[in-house]
């Protein structure tokens, strides 16, 4: 009877597994969303925080212009008619990091400094004025834009943030629920008297349990995922202890750092919670002891 069992996890994990594991195929769209949520938190957190003194936005917008004109003068050279485009990072950083108001500063400082670098005490070329118009204009627009970028940035993080809150106390309300379904069942369990109500009860029960642990390991941030290994753990300690005192057995898991979404991780704790079952109740017949493992390891396709 074993080896079918065996045959019949491996199946089913085979396939939702390495569906979910092969290329991001099954949840590579709340993968690659999570990671960008992430990745976005992890940047805001190390830019300045809003707002910031005048005198600290002006004067660092002003040694950001300053930085990046004298990487101008070192791309120029003897020819002055290249490189001014290396003062739009000023710009942008300037408006990412404080607002479009230094980002404006930074816009008029670096068409000046242009301006005197390109036509320094001699009459301009006609075609300079369009340039620098142009360059002007571009960064008045970046400016704006930057800041523009960084407000959406808050505000889906803030609407993330909002959203993890929002399933984290769904979780705990659908955890006290099943809490109850349980408390229920087991009051029912008890004033049965008939072995065969208590054990359909006791199977109802188990399989209520595992999906509740579910519930507990789901971490909304870790892009809805569960970890395997303590939830398999748990659920073999709640099966473990619904025949402590009844028989000898012991239940023994041994899981692999595995991550599954949570509609593929509760189908597979409840396969566990049948199987570990049905080993207590028929692997171990005339009251002998023994053991039952749960492996679940991840083998590469």
């Amino acid at each position: 009877m074993a080896p079918r069992w065996t045959e019949r996890v491996k199946r089913d994990l085979s396939g939702r597994y390495v569906a979910g594991r092969d290329g991001q195929a099954d949840r590579g769209g709340t993968y690659a969303r999570g990671s960008l949520f992430l990745r976005m938190d992890a940047l805001l957190r190390h830019l300045p925080t809003k707002p910031q003194p005048l005198v600290v936005r002006y004067g660092a917008t002003v040694a950001l212009v300053a930085l990046f004109y004298v990487l101008v003068i070192g791309v120029q050279g003897e020819d002055r008619s290249v490189g001014f485009y290396f003062m739009f990072p000023a710009i942008f950083l300037a408006s990412v990091l404080f607002d479009h108001g230094s980002g404006l500063l930074a816009t008029l400082l670096s068409t000046g400094l242009l301006y005197f670098r390109l036509a320094p005490g001699r009459e301009p070329p006609p075609s300079l004025a369009f340039h620098l118009v142009a360059f002007a204009l571009i960064g008045v627009g970046l400016a704006i834009a930057s800041e523009g970028l960084r407000l959406a940035w808050e505000r889906a993080l803030a609407a993330e943030r909002e959203k993890d809150l929002l399933l984290r106390e769904l979780g705990h309300r659908a955890m006290n629920n099943l809490a109850m379904v349980v408390s229920i069942l087991a009051i029912q369990a008890r004033l049965k008297t008939e072995p065969e109500v208590k054990a359909a009860l006791a199977e109802a029960i188990a399989r209520v349990q595992a999906i509740a642990a579910a519930h507990e390991h789901f971490r909304p941030t870790d892009s809805g995922e569960i970890e395997m290994r303590p939830y398999l753990e748990k659920l073999g300690d709640h099966l473990g202890d619904a025949f402590r005192g009844l028989r000898p057995i012991a239940v023994r898991v041994r899981v692999d750092d595995i991550l599954l979404q949570a509609q593929q991780a509760i189908s597979v704790g409840l396969i566990v919670n049948e199987l570990v079952t049905n080993a207590l109740k028929h692997a171990f017949p005339d009251d002998r002891g023994g053991a039952v493992t749960v492996a679940l390891q991840h083998t590469p396709a």
